[in-house]
């Protein structure tokens, strides 16, 4: 069928639906275009619910460079909630995109964004509702390319057996790259394989049926131990964007229909950090820094609100404060979103360097409360993670913010962190609860809210061979913490403990737990990441059944073994970490 249909394809059953708006498409600023005008079809999937995906910031941009391509078009997808689900199996209908209203096995290519290890069982299910086979050795000529991109790619063993090519890096080049290889070679009629293989060739893809595998250490992981073809790369390495003012951020994204979790207008000013935290994956495979220019970041945000009509504007970065014009442009910034009633939030602030006139133009403008992350309530620990900060900056700030329109604070802290003592788990309570004695100096309903999650070690950062803490642990330190703060007066939020488990055993994953990622997928795992319908048990029976032992992926790792990741070169120099 070459236009779209007059009726959406679940018309009849929409109402039943507790978000209809989720699934019916034409969002305000969507771009529909004509299926049969275009040589290449690329479908946008976001392994998470609407209201989540509609807040990825990396999917909007992507879908603007795709659909410029005026050879191109690229709709969205996501995955459906579980009612959707139920309603699609009983019925024996596909899962669409939102603009075409296309099944996702009409597409050439499905582009996945893995942002989070426990989306993976919601990228199965876009799969498998769209008409597609779960792994890359069923699929034939007829089904789309699978591809996967975003930081999660850059630890991807566990996906490979169901994704074609992995994207390692910034995609705004290599995207654009692959699908004009793609348009050439359905030109020419040439097979998957030989796609795979030109992709392989740009450099930053990874195509995992290109390369074999072997245990290569006694008791260790299965790793990459060789290429298939030459034109593969044996190390695939991470493309980088120097300039990223060369893709101007869309001030044109399309408007959520129904609530977005971040319903607001959100501009990536930087990306990478300088801030350099063991423990912080993204601040090692983001370098180096590279900011937008403050005149595109201003122009960006004034041309969303004019053409969408946004009442919050969030300028986001891993570490805000570090942008090298935060001050200018917060005040230019604010001064046009005050003419225009707009509030601003501004995301990943330091807890200390905040000098007093950007803190008095961030307050002026309806700003809620603030954000700290000092991850280790010790200075020893805050030492050991490579955290920038004392104590004696968290007092200074905490006066200059609750000295102003503030009331509410919240700080995020790390439990389970290597060397980590019971001293460094108390003294979490004594930062956070001396931060709030300064705010009542200025405000009796003074508020520091204490938000805890648990240490999961990741690939590529110098804490990837330590070993995590057992859940019975995080969950002794995680009582101790609730006690403490609820006979302080502090709210206290918190992590599961088992989500965490099962992140930190998918992260340092090999090809092998992408066998218990499918079975606990049909076992019912759905939405892994949120805690109401987290299938723990059926996890624990998939690792079971798949020889996955968690005490292995979780423990220890000796330095001299070879890792499921080490074919993947993220910029980092050998010895660095």
């Amino acid at each position: 069928m070459s236009i779209r249909p007059t009726q959406h394809p679940y018309h009849d059953f929409l109402h039943r639906l507790a978000k209809p708006a989720r699934y019916t498409g034409g969002e305000f600023q969507s771009i529909t275009k004509a299926w049969d005008a275009v040589e290449v079809r690329y479908a946008l999937c976001f392994p998470d619910v609407y209201d989540i995906g509609m807040s990825h910031l990396g999917t909007k941009i992507l879908y603007k460079i795709v659909n410029d391509l005026p050879w191109a078009l690229g709709e969205r997808a996501f995955t459906p909630w579980t009612d959707l689900e139920e309603q699609l199996r009983e019925r024996q209908l596909p899962l669409v995109s939102l603009e075409g209203w296309r099944p996702l096995n009409d597409f050439d290519v499905l582009g996945f964004s893995l942002q989070y290890e426990l989306t993976y069982t919601n990228m199965l299910t876009m799969l498998d509702l769209g008409g597609v086979p779960l792994r890359n050795a069923d699929r034939d000529e007829s089904h789309p390319l699978v591809i996967a991109g975003g930081p999660s790619a850059t630890h991807p063993e566990p996906m490979t057996p169901f994704v074609d090519a992995f994207v390692i890096g910034d995609g705004e080049e290599t995207l654009p790259a692959m699908l004009k290889i793609l348009r050439q070679a359905k030109r020419e009629g040439v097979c998957r394989q030989e796609i795979l293989l030109r992709w392989a060739e740009l450099g930053g893809v990874y195509c995992p049926d290109l390369y074999t595998r072997a245990v290569v250490d006694d008791g260790g992981f299965e790793v990459i131990s060789g290429v298939i073809d030459p034109r593969a790369p044996k190390r695939v390495t991470r493309q980088i964007i120097e300039d990223i003012d060369r893709y101007p951020f869309p001030d044109d994204a399309p408007v959520a229909a129904a609530e977005a979790i971040f319903d607001r207008m959100s501009i990536e000013i930087a990306r990478g950090c300088t801030e350099g935290c063991r423990f912080c994956q993204a601040g090692m495979i983001y370098r180096p820094v590279r900011e937008r220019s403050p005149k595109q970041v201003v122009d960006t945000v004034l041309g969303a609100i004019e053409k969408a009509g946004y009442d919050e504007v969030s300028l986001t970065c891993l570490s805000t404060a570090d942008y090298s014009c935060i001050s200018p442009l917060i005040k230019e910034v604010s001064q046009e979103l005050k003419r225009r009633n707009t509030s601003m939030s501004v995301s990943s602030l330091r807890a200390y360097g905040l000098a007093e006139d950007l803190l008095d133009e961030i307050s002026s403008i309806r700003a809620s409360s603030l954000t700290f992350a000092p991850e280790a309530g010790s200075q020893r620990m805050r030492d050991v993670i490579n955290k920038n900060i004392n104590e004696e900056n968290l007092h200074t700030t905490a006066h200059r913010v609750f000295s102003r329109n503030w009331h509410k604070v919240k700080t995020y802290f790390i439990i389970g962190l290597p060397t980590e003592e019971e001293d460094d788990i108390y003294a979490i309570i004594d930062t956070a609860r001396k931060m709030r004695d300064i705010g009542r100096i200025y405000k009796g309903n003074a508020e520091v809210v204490v938000s805890v999650s648990s240490h999961v070690p990741k690939p590529h950062t110098p804490f990837q061979w330590a070993a995590m803490d057992s859940p019975e642990e995080i969950g002794r330190k995680q009582s101790i913490l609730h006690y403490k703060c609820k006979s302080n007066r502090l709210k206290f939020r918190r992590h599961d403990v088992r989500a965490s488990f099962l992140e930190g055993i998918i992260g340092r994953g090999d090809r092998k737990v992408g066998d218990a990622i499918e079975l606990a997928w049909r076992a019912g795992a759905r939405f892994d990441g949120w805690d109401e319908h987290l299938a723990y048990d059926a996890w624990m029976q998939a690792f079971e059944e798949t020889d996955v032992d968690p005490g292995f992926y979780l423990g220890r790792l000796r330095e001299d073994i070879a890792l499921p990741w080490d074919h993947i070169d993220v910029g980092l120099a050998d010895g660095f970490l």
